[in-house]
């Protein structure tokens, strides 16, 4: 009785698990973004497809990579609502490995929409910057970036947030 318990509480976690359901997200089509409102409209679906990003292996999924990415640079593009800040050390953590430009992009969206349109551009891109590294992390077709690896480093070491503003 136990091992069955046990056995429904661990496959109730995988079910709720944030990385599962990230996985069932599709980026909308057809959406129509002309206003203030349309934007907001979609604020919800900015998020999921960071979540989305972030969770998973670049190399996978590739033709639903490139919608997500695609929504992400055309919410971005004219959001009225949030603006990022795309600094060097940003493209050059994104070096070799493209995909992880629109992981950043979502997941600055996703910090300061998570944050009550807090724009604060360092917390949103040391935020960001820890999405990218997860996703790096995760492998899959991902090339070796030594920066990256830095950037893990100082993660790990909690030291993040030091590490970015000394590099940005």
């Amino acid at each position: 009785m136990k091992f069955i318990l046990s056995l429904v509480f661990s496959f109730g976690s995988l079910i709720f698990t944030p990385g599962i359901v990230a996985q069932e997200f599709q980026a909308p089509e057809n959406v129509s973004l002309n206003t203030k409102d349309d934007y907001i409209k979609t604020e919800k679906d900015i998020i999921e497809a960071a979540r989305w990003l972030e969770a998973t292996q670049i190399g996978q999924q590739m033709d639903k990579r490139v919608k997500v990415n695609a929504f992400v640079l055309m919410w971005v593009t004219g959001s009225p609502t949030v603006t990022i800040e795309i600094s060097k050390l940003c493209t050059n953590l994104a070096e070799k490995n493209s995909h992880l430009l629109a992981v950043f992009l979502a997941s600055y969206c996703r910090y300061v929409l998570e944050n009550n349109y807090n724009n604060d551009k360092l917390k949103a891109s040391i935020a960001a910057i820890k999405s990218m590294i997860n996703c790096y992390s995760l492998g899959g077709d991902v090339k070796k970036n030594k920066l990256m690896e830095k950037a893990m480093a100082a993660d790990k070491d909690s030291k993040l947030e030091e590490w970015v503003k000394e590099n940005m």
